[in-house]
């Protein structure tokens, strides 16, 4: 199987039937199906938008999120959903109660599906959504009259009515490859789905009858959890204070002393490590901790940390491009915790900090809903 196309949504016919077979061995005929392009179109009547997402969380949530605003603007149009996996919790709260929409696993990009799914959905308009752009779909979609549309996409070689980039190396890249009709200014929507209200109850809880406790957040790769644990243990941070990880890829149980899903609520000792392996905790420790660290992180975590109004430093990888440098780049676990020594020494300069970073957070926020509002017009106007 090839590597770059483990789910066979390419243009590779091998990769395309090894996907199958395995899907069909594990019961999943309807995504085997769909993947072959047979999709049903959404019941009802009126013109078909759709909406094609990828496989990310980031994908499904944003493509969700156009999807039931666009269904709030405009009632006469049918809305489709595809993606390349199904994320329940993202999607069935987002979608429940909205008519006229069908959603799915989606197709391949191999001719014989392209065809297939663009008789069935005959679609009027289509939005790629943080996906691959697939060159068999778009051109099909060119040669069909459906208005083209790249939300958060990599530039595509096939002419697109509308590109709206993420950041600015995406728009640069849309500007250079000149398939885009017009290249919206570059903003991401994810910052509009964290929570913006500071919320310290987890501060009051963990350093209760502890007022100098000090609360500090590392986020990263698992592997680099137990390091960055031994490090912090051995320095002066730990006394007075209390250590939270998490990690996208999963949770660092391993080198912690407490999982936060079994947390009673009580006050954290001192030099406590406590594993995060519930994110919905993330929204809380950003508006809780003294400071934090991301080494590596996906957007919308970036985007909480910044909205909690607390001192945020990033690794080499930032997941959010800097606006100036009042947000730190930090390159190893030494430098992290020279950084967390100096704020702790300085609440000053980590209220700065903090202040700067949430700064950043509503300027992306507010960029990304003028953006949201111009594509809700377009499609609109459509």
């Amino acid at each position: 199987m090839s590597s770059a196309d483990p789910d066979g949504y390419g243009s590779g016919w091998w990769s395309a039937l090894r996907a199958d077979l395995r899907d069909r061995r594990r019961g999943e005929r309807a995504k085997a199906n769909a993947r072959r392009g047979y999709l049903l179109p959404p019941r009802g009547e009126g013109k078909v938008v759709w909406f094609k997402a990828g496989a990310s969380r980031e994908s499904v949530q944003l493509a969700c999120e156009l999807l039931g605003a666009l269904r709030e603007r405009r009632i006469d149009v049918r809305l489709a959903l595809t993606f390349e996996h199904d994320y329940a919790d993202i999607i069935e709260p987002r979608v429940r109660g909205l008519r006229k929409i069908g959603l799915g696993y989606g197709p391949g990009d191999r001719p014989a599906a392209v065809g297939r799914v663009m008789r069935r959905l005959s679609p009027f308009g289509l939005v790629l959504v943080d996906t691959q752009p697939h060159p068999h779909l778009l051109s099909a979609a060119a040669r069909a009259g459906t208005h083209l549309v790249a939300f958060n996409t990599a530039a595509a070689a096939t002419d697109v009515e509308a590109a709206y980039p993420c950041d600015a190396s995406q728009a640069q890249a849309w500007r250079d490859a000149g398939t885009a009709q017009d290249v919206a200014e570059p903003a991401d929507p994810l910052a509009l789905f964290v929570e913006a209200q500071a919320d310290t109850t987890l501060r009051s809880l963990a350093a209760a009858g502890q007022a100098e406790l000090k609360l500090w957040w590392w986020h990263g790769p698992v592997a680099a959890a137990d390091d960055f644990v031994r490090r912090w243990r051995s320095s002066p941070l730990a006394t007075g204070g209390v250590l939270f990880l998490s990690s996208d890829e999963g949770d660092a149980s391993a080198v912690a002393d407490l999982n936060i899903s079994r947390w009673d609520r009580g006050p954290l000792p001192e030099g406590s490590v406590v594993a995060v392996d519930d994110l919905r905790w993330t929204a809380a420790l950003a508006s809780a901790i003294d400071a934090g660290h991301l080494e590596e992180a996906a957007r919308r975590t970036a985007w909480q940390a910044l909205a909690g109004n607390s001192a945020i430093s990033f690794g080499p990888k930032r997941p959010v491009a800097a606006a100036d440098d009042e947000i730190a780049t930090l390159t190893d676990a030494d430098a992290v915790l020279r950084e967390w020594q100096a704020l702790h020494s300085e609440p000053v300069e980590a209220r700065r900090r903090g202040d700067a970073g949430r700064r950043r957070f509503w300027e992306e926020r507010r960029r990304a809903q003028k953006v949201m509002d111009e594509f809700l017009q377009r499609a609109f106007d459509w």
